[in-house]
């Protein structure tokens, strides 16, 4: 039996943004590479959240570690390079745990919208003016 939009070249995840507590679900492909599971985690932000333009800087896996007495525990992994992503579907195929793939992503504005936030920008003459203080202000009331 065939499930119409199943691709068995994917896995279930689960994201977490800046330490929070509500998952979003989401497929990823088994090839997907390290900036593609960014620009996808990218993605579903701004779907969650329409005018946050924060960016993944950090992704991290909750890596299933086993114990001598089979105990499972999670280890973070963070995730850099292509050679990572590999290693989380590896680690995950030899836990064959029944749930998704669980990361862990930090968000961060970019510079430029930071920016953007502060206080608006003074060309010189206003600095200027403000140094020197309102003695040195020369204010004409008359409209002529």
């Amino acid at each position: 039996m065939e499930f119409y939009g199943f691709d068995p070249n994917t896995k279930l995840a689960t994201v977490y943004y800046n330490g929070g507590t509500s998952p979003h679900l989401f497929r990823i492909c088994n090839d997907l590479t390290f900036s593609g599971l960014k620009d996808e985690l990218d993605q579903i932000n701004r779907q969650l959240n329409h005018i946050d333009t924060s960016r993944v800087v950090v992704v991290e896996y909750r890596c299933p570690l086993s114990d001598s007495t089979g105990s499972l525990r999670f280890s973070r992994m963070k995730l850099t390079y292509d050679d990572d992503m590999r290693t989380m579907f590896s680690v995950f195929r030899q836990h064959n745990t029944r749930g998704p793939i669980e990361l862990d992503v930090s968000l961060v504005r970019s510079a430029e919208q930071i920016l953007k936030s502060l206080h608006r920008p003074r060309n010189y003459e206003e600095i200027r003016v403000l140094l020197e203080g309102p003695a040195e202000l020369e204010v004409s009331l008359d409209d002529s």
